[in-house]
């Protein structure tokens, strides 16, 4: 069969078009994107469709809007995105060409479409309604172990789900649980931070039952989708809603245990535990709660012992049902909860641990040393071996943090390599480096709203920042004091970058242009247009020859900026481009993305040379060393390559969040980060 896809076709299911390329009744195209043939609707509801089709002899599903709202394209366009650079059984599969757009014969209507692999199976809701009883508390750990690293996937994307539910959990003939409905999910951006931070409301996404309260109240956090995880087991070990049980007034804990008389208190307590009214008190990331079902002990062999919860709280016996502890099920099993270790039990037997580590250090040592002497013999000097620095923790590299400096969205050092300035919410600081010093705060700056790129002149004395606002301001760096504020942008600007010469300053925009602009004057020189959708990043190459635009359009464009002219397009990323640098002799070209990668391209002849792989999200910030042999890229972690061999150095570790500003001392010997966690970091470079 070959259905047709347009809505007003009078015939879409005639199976006179099972051969054909083009609807019979309505002329539309019946083999989308030149591979895609639809063979029978699905189901559908609201603004949207399922329909099952026929990929080349694979089976998949369609997934099309049919409604032109923006909101629901967006979040329809967010669901492709997300779930394209996810990889886990437990999540559709998306390929990255699997969006497209879709439109009729003779319309201009426009539909959007979404390819993704068919999950066979039902969801928890009809799969519990077929079954007709609860599952066991052994299938509950089971689930809850799968489900808790499917979100681990998730989060470390830094998004969350935020509709976790009965319904939108699918069960695989095999037992893997698979999480959908993507289209809900949310970026943990600090954008996102910033507004429930200062109280204000994000788009609502209630679930009667399964959403937290934070969430009703339109401030979720990730650790929401952990609340309604847990209130999904309660349905599931019940076989009732979770609105069917009582909260009690006080704590507003849910008293869902007596319906489930067949779940220890050591599994209801993990469950209590990813509800507790408050975030704070629940797990903190999902290897919290992978580590409490992994001391769960369903062998029977278990006798009682002290649990010792995140939060400090101690459980000694069956009646504290704040924490997992040790009980018997009503079938005699006893389950161990997580257990405090003692001294007592570390020394039962201290000769073998004692060697052990003896006979370790040993090894190292002549590891070590052996590598040492080869060095000063091959080499005249002593060197450490790479895979012993990289397997150093990343602490000894850290010099100083600045700490509640806002939730940091930008920094911008210095030339000299003396002055720091840092972007938050409405609020720009400036730092001496050296010192640590706060110099200066300025508030109420871009009418009070996020700044989100900052750069520094060539003087040492200018400053200039883009903001939420549609602006550019041009500070006095010494006193703090604008100069002047430019206008001309329609959208907010995410990107400045500043001629060498210190004479012409770039802005890119969510309205997809790029603006020049003369810094003494305050003057617009010209406008670039071209990308296609907002611009993430902006540099100068260092002959003041080439302007490198990178976008949310996922290419890179080099302009000639003294005449505005488009000189080419260099293509290659899956995802939006977030970050650009470029190496101090302008040869080499580094782009990071969206797409998890790291592209480096020849930037005379607009090749890629190679592709750096290592991030598990976003790169959403690249600097390059003065010597030109070391780039760092920041986003879920912080990474130093050696640029020459495109290899990982080490990995930086210590923010709490994603990192988004990356910038590197003159002298290049510190590096120094700032995240959203509302830290900037400095570094000794590795």
């Amino acid at each position: 069969m070959s259905y047709c896809l347009n809505p007003k076709c009078p015939n879409p299911s005639d199976p006179a078009n099972a051969e054909r390329s083009v609807c019979r009744h309505c002329g539309s195209g019946l083999l989308l994107e030149s591979r895609y043939r639809l063979v029978q609707p699905l189901g559908g509801g609201g603004f949207g469709k399922t329909y099952e089709i026929d990929d080349r002899g694979q089976r998949k599903v369609l997934k099309v809007l049919l409604k032109d709202h923006p909101k629901a394209v967006a979040l329809f366009k967010q669901e492709a995105d997300v779930l394209a650079r996810l990889r886990h059984p437990g999540i559709p599969k998306v390929e990255r060409d699997g969006y497209f757009i879709y439109s009729p014969a003779d319309s201009a209507e426009e539909f959007h479409c979404l390819v993704m692999e068919k999950i066979a199976g039902a969801n928890l809701q009809d799969w519990l309604k077929s079954r007709g009883k609860p599952i066991t508390q052994e299938q509950a750990v089971e689930w809850l172990k799968q489900l808790a690293e499917i979100l681990d996937q998730v989060h470390r994307l830094q998004y969350f789900h935020r509709d976790i539910k009965p319904q939108n959990i699918m069960c695989k003939p095999n037992g893997q649980l698979v999480l959908i409905d993507f289209g809900t999910a949310r970026e943990v951006s600090a954008t996102y931070f910033a507004k429930v931070g200062q109280g204000q409301n994000v788009t609502g996404i209630v679930s009667p039952g399964y959403s937290p309260p934070e969430q009703t109240n339109g401030k979720a956090v990730p650790q929401s989708d952990f609340f309604a995880m847990g209130r999904t087991f309660v349905y599931l070990l019940t076989g009732k809603p979770p609105t069917a049980f009582p909260e009690n007034p006080r704590t507003g804990k849910l008293m869902w245990r007596k319906g489930a008389p067949h779940v220890s208190d050591a599994v209801a307590s993990v469950i209590d535990y990813l509800m507790a009214p408050f975030p704070g008190n629940r797990p903190q990331n999902p290897q919290m709660i992978l580590q409490c079902l992994a001391d769960i002990d369903l062998t029977g062999d278990a006798g009682p012992s002290t649990t010792q919860l995140p939060g400090g709280s101690q459980n000694k016996g069956k009646g504290n049902t704040n924490s997992p502890v040790t009980a018997r099920s009503n079938s005699g099993t006893k389950l161990k909860a997580p257990t405090k270790i003692t001294p007592t039990k570390i020394k039962r037997n201290p000769p073998k641990l004692k060697n052990a580590l003896l006979i370790g250090a040993a090894l190292l040592l002549l590891a070590l040393g052996g590598s040492q002497v080869y060095s000063s013999v091959r080499y005249g000097f002593f060197a450490s071996p790479a895979w012993l620095l990289s397997s150093f923790p990343s602490s000894q590299f850290l010099e100083k943090s600045f700490t509640d400096v806002g939730i940091v969205n930008a920094i911008a050092l210095s030339p000299d390599g003396q002055i720091l300035a840092s972007g938050s919410f409405g609020t720009i600081r400036i730092w001496n480096l050296k010192t640590g010093k706060l110099l200066r705060t300025i508030n109420g700056v871009h009418s009070k709203k996020w700044v989100k790129t900052l750069a520094i002149a060539p003087d040492n004395r200018t400053l200039v920042s883009g903001g939420d606002d549609n602006n550019i301001s041009i500070w006095n760096l010494r006193t703090g004091k604008v100069i002047r504020t430019m206008s001309g942008h329609k959208g907010g600007v995410n990107a400045i970058a500043i001629s060498r010469d210190g004479q012409v300053i770039a802005s890119g925009s969510d309205d997809k242009t790029v603006c020049l602009w003369n810094l003494k004057t305050g003057s617009r020189m010209r406008t670039l247009s071209g990308h296609n959708a907002q611009i993430n990043a902006l540099v100068f190459s260092r002959d003041g020859q080439t302007l490198v635009s990178g976008s949310e359009d996922k290419t890179l464009r080099l302009w000639n900026f003294t005449t505005g002219k488009l000189k080419t397009i260099l293509k290659g990323h899956a995802g939006a481009v977030k970050a650009l640098a470029i190496s101090p002799d302008g040869q080499t070209l580094a782009s990071g993305s969206s797409d998890n990668t790291i592209r480096i391209w020849n930037l005379k002849e607009g090749k890629s040379m190679k592709t750096l792989d290592g991030h598990s999200s976003w790169v959403r910030t690249l600097a390059i060393s003065p010597d030109g042999k070391i780039l760092v890229s920041g986003g879920g972690k912080v990474i130093v390559w050696n640029l020459r061999r495109g290899r990982e150095k080490i990995i930086l570790q210590g923010h709490n969040m994603f990192v988004n500003a990356i910038a590197i001392s003159p002298d290049g010997k510190s590096i120094i980060t700032g995240s959203p966690d509302e830290t900037i970091k400095i570094w000794k470079m590795p």
